[in-house]
């Protein structure tokens, strides 16, 4: 695309006639226009003179155009405008116009316990400043990162606390609840990253992260006395995750994976992707409104409703096999019980 240029507006565009011009726009009533200035739109409800048409469209056409055009921006002239580097900028208001998305709308991402607790609870996430007090060097310094506020590398004395066991270093002890807050947080990760694959279902993840579903969780893991490795519970992760994930794996470099050495998976890889999906031409060629392909199209369709010895459009077998036959069978009346001797005998004497 090249350069976007300002609209110049010109005593023509205006509705007047400029300097050697010998066209003249159709004049148009505003009330009978509909205009949308939010999507800067324009339509003309009333019927299309058709002679106008007939003598010449393209011109027709052109003078139907720059009337509604002229028509948009005088009304865009009524709005409050502010001064810019290029001349003056108006504000829209809303679009009256739906339409129609190019894609679908985006599904919600599914929410991690913590946002599922805040939002029930009404807890509202406050932003914190980059930078906070330290008191053991009275300076300002980051909260996170290098060089962050109480850095346990900065602190030469520890104070002990009345619940500290004898013999037992502070350091060593800070470091080690640091690796189980991490290994905590992990595990939240991993559950939500299954939560949100059993809600959204497989396509709610990226291929790298979906194969988090075929993870063990901590607790699938054997004994600690137990000779192997593996744990207990663990899925298999499918085949098509796998090749989805090292493909997403070889684009994550700096060239999108152009200049990095191919290997056999590679190839693989590349062999199944999808194909691009062909669309039928829209307008035909030449005069013709319609394409050779759609034309096709209609007159199979046609061919199959009208003609007698073409290829049924109802597959008869099929549609017998999705009978049940359980369901057409005949019952058969009961017949009576033979009655007992007793009750013979009871019969006889009444």
């Amino acid at each position: 695309m090249g350069k976007a240029e300002a609209l110049v507006v010109t005593e023509e565009l205006m509705g007047g006639r400029g300097a050697g011009s010998s066209s003249s726009a159709v004049a148009y009533d505003e009330a009978l226009l509909e205009i949308d200035e939010g999507n800067l739109l324009v339509c003309d409800p009333s019927p299309v003179d058709k002679e106008a048409l007939i003598r010449d469209a393209e011109g027709a056409c052109k003078e139907m155009a720059t009337g509604m055009a002229q028509a948009l921006v005088k009304r865009l002239f009524t709005f409050p405008s502010t001064p810019a580097v290029g001349g003056r900028t108006v504000e829209l208001p809303k679009p009256k116009t739906l339409l129609p998305r190019f894609k679908p709308v985006p599904k919600p991402k599914p929410l991690t316990r913590w946002e599922k607790f805040a939002k029930e609870k009404g807890i509202v996430k406050r932003k914190r400043d980059k930078y906070t007090f330290d008191e053991h060097t009275n300076e300002f310094k980051r909260r996170y990162g290098y060089d962050r506020v109480n850095d346990i590398n900065d602190v030469a004395i520890i104070e002990a606390k009345s619940s500290d066991k004898l013999g037992e270093d502070p350091f060593s002890n800070h470091k080690k609840e640091k690796r189980e807050r991490v290994k905590r947080q992990e595990e939240r990760r991993l559950t939500n990253l299954k939560n949100a694959a059993k809600q959204g279902g497989k396509k709610a993840l990226p291929a790298t992260v979906s194969l988090a579903r075929a993870l063990p969780s901590t607790d699938d893991y054997l004994s600690a006395g137990s000779t192997s490795g593996f744990p207990k519970g663990r899925k298999k992760a499918d085949r098509k995750d796998l090749l989805e994930g090292a493909l997403a794996a070889s684009e994550s470099t700096a060239s999108m994976g152009k200049f990095d050495r191919k290997s056999k998976l590679d190839k693989r890889m590349s062999s199944k992707k999808g194909k691009r999906q062909q669309f039928a031409p829209v307008v035909g060629k030449g005069k013709s409104t319609i394409s050779e392909v759609e034309r096709d199209m209609i007159e199979e369709t046609v061919r199959k409703v009208i003609s007698k010895g073409s290829k049924p459009i109802l597959d008869v077998n099929k549609a017998v096999k999705q009978i049940d036959p359980r369901s057409l069978r005949v019952k058969k009346a009961k017949t009576p019980k033979k009655k007992s001797k007793k009750a013979r005998e009871r019969e006889s004497e009444n």
